[in-house]
Formats: structure tokens, sequence, C-alpha cells
């Protein structure tokens, strides 16, 4: 059922109310049927070119990755910077029995290499 919004006239009170269409709203709180519905503007979506600040401001924060990206590429292939590996690799082969059985040392070389 769909829930519609109301204002009732004599006390001012606004509730929400679930009623079929063909069914007439329930009285208010206070008694009074004088009510009226309140109605809202729709959500329109608008697809192509931004025309508000919001539609741009949402378009440049989601270029603004690809445009460091862009100049870190551009810097690589200047030569002005290197871009660093990190210290640590993302995968490794080892379980997580046999990085409990390793020593310290061996953790922290596993962790920098990768290898057991």
């Amino acid at each position: 059922m769909p829930t519609y919004e109301y204002t009732c006239r004599s006390c001012g009170k606004n509730f929400d109310q679930s009623r079929r269409l063909n069914e007439s709203p329930s009285p208010c709180v206070c008694g009074s049927v004088d009510l009226a519905q309140i109605y809202h503007p729709p959500t329109v979506f608008v697809k192509g070119e931004p025309t508000t600040l919001g539609q741009l401001s949402e378009r440049n924060t989601k270029n603004m990755g690809k445009y460091e990206l862009q100049d870190k590429q551009k810097e690589q292939s200047e030569g002005k910077k290197k871009i660093e590996t990190p210290w640590y690799t993302k995968s490794g082969a080892a379980s997580a029995s046999e990085i409990n059985k390793m020593t310290s040392r061996q953790k922290a070389s596993y962790i920098r290499k990768g290898k057991k």
C-alpha cells in the first residue's frame, strides 16, 4: 500500500498514513477530518552534460583520480620521478599455520620478499 503524508488543518500536525487509493484518509489524532495531502516533487536524474554545480562537482571528483594518474605517468615517462615499489609483497604462498611457526626474522623476510 502506498504511504501518503497529510497535515491537519485544525491542529497543524503532520503524519503519514498507508491506505489504498480508493479509501478516504483516517481522521487526525485530534479527531478532525479536515486534512490536506502534502505533495513532494519527484526525484529526477538527468544524463548527459552536467548543468548544475552538483553535477559538475561530481564529474570533477570522478575525474580527479584520472588526472593524478595521468600526471604520475607523464612524470615517469619524462624520467623525473621513479614510482617506488612497495616494501612488502601483496601475496605469498605460506598458510597461516606456516606463518605462525616462523621466527620474527623469517616473518619480516617473508613480508618483504614473499618467500618462505
